[in-house]
């Protein structure tokens, strides 16, 4: 029979052996759940790889483009345009396009490029002659294994931005119309395929022609998929245009 200190009853006090459990498992838990938190944090900042320098905002002369999201063009390098939280630019880049314009942006960087937020109303029109926007070149057909992102949390807005935990919010960015990334070399896919733009961080994606894909690719996001395109280069930038019905999920 067990000792009468050992057994509890909701109006007396805690058993001695219950309370030196107690005093043993409740630190132990904490300092579990403490260097989870760290793991979990420091793999999160680790994986994302990239940087949102909002207390930094830029101001670039360049050229406007569509390809077939908004792209500053400076000096030959391309700029993806997104807009402010998860809505687009393209109202307010559109009526500048070709023109030679001053941007006041916040760079969205990863990697050896960066991407710019540009709020309504940072764009304002120059009288100066800056270089043209590069021609469009057909580099070949290809055939890739990986994953549409919403490019501006891929860049550096969210850590990690990509995979099936930011699903949801690449779902409302691309809904939104924001730029949209077709990156390899994610979850061990092969990236040996191809050239990606800046610095490896993924293709610009069109649909058959040319157009945006962000209301045909909604099921689509953060999965592993595979597509047959046509590869172009535009610059810096590469730009898949994927076949009609090509786009299959694994």
């Amino acid at each position: 029979m067990s000792d009468e200190k050992d057994f509890f009853v909701g109006y007396g006090s805690l058993p001695d052996k219950d309370r030196r459990f107690i005093l043993k498992a409740v630190p132990a838990g904490l300092i579990g759940i403490g260097g989870a938190a760290a793991f979990i944090g420091t793999r999160a900042a680790s994986e994302g790889g990239g940087k949102w320098e909002t207390g930094t905002p830029v101001i670039l002369q360049g050229r406007i483009g569509f390809h077939p999201y908004p792209v500053l063009w400076v000096d030959g390098i391309g700029h993806v345009i997104a807009g402010i939280g998860k809505v687009h630019a393209d109202p307010y880049c559109r009526e500048f396009e070709g023109q030679s314009v001053e941007v006041k942006g916040v760079k969205i960087t990863r990697n050896d490029c960066f991407m710019l937020g540009v709020a309504e109303g940072d764009i304002k029109p120059i009288v100066k002659v800056l270089p043209r926007i590069p021609p469009l070149t057909q580099v070949n057909d290809v055939s890739l294994l990986g994953e549409i992102l919403d490019a501006q949390c891929y860049m550096g807005i969210m850590n990690p931005g990509y995979g099936r935990t930011h699903r949801g919010c690449a779902t409302q960015c691309i809904r939104g119309g924001q730029p949209v990334f077709f990156s390899m070399g994610i979850r061990g896919s092969d990236s040996s395929g191809g050239v990606q733009t800046c610095g490896g961080n993924g293709y610009l994606l069109a649909n058959a022609s040319g157009d945006k894909v962000n209301s045909e690719i909604l099921n689509d996001i953060a999965v592993p998929v595979t597509i047959d395109a046509k590869l172009q280069k535009i610059g810096n930038l590469y730009r898949l245009v994927y076949k009609s019905g090509s786009l299959k999920r694994l």
